[in-house]
């Protein structure tokens, strides 16, 4: 079951990642340093809120 679900979740960003190369020239570009950090910095918490709650669920599954 878990390796059925890590495998979709490769498949569905391959996905993602063609999708964006290909809609690459219709994406806006942000050249502006202080937006650039303010997503980078969102991004961040974004992926260790979510890994944080990844980790409670595994512990609680123990």
């Amino acid at each position: 079951m878990m390796k059925q679900v890590s495998i979709i979740g490769i498949i569905f960003a391959v996905g993602v990642l063609v999708l964006l190369k290909v809609f690459q020239d219709s994406i806006p570009r942000i050249s502006e340093p202080t937006t650039n950090i303010f997503v980078f910095i969102g991004f961040i918490i974004i992926a260790i809120i979510y890994g944080v709650s990844q980790h409670k669920k595994n512990n609680n599954q123990k």
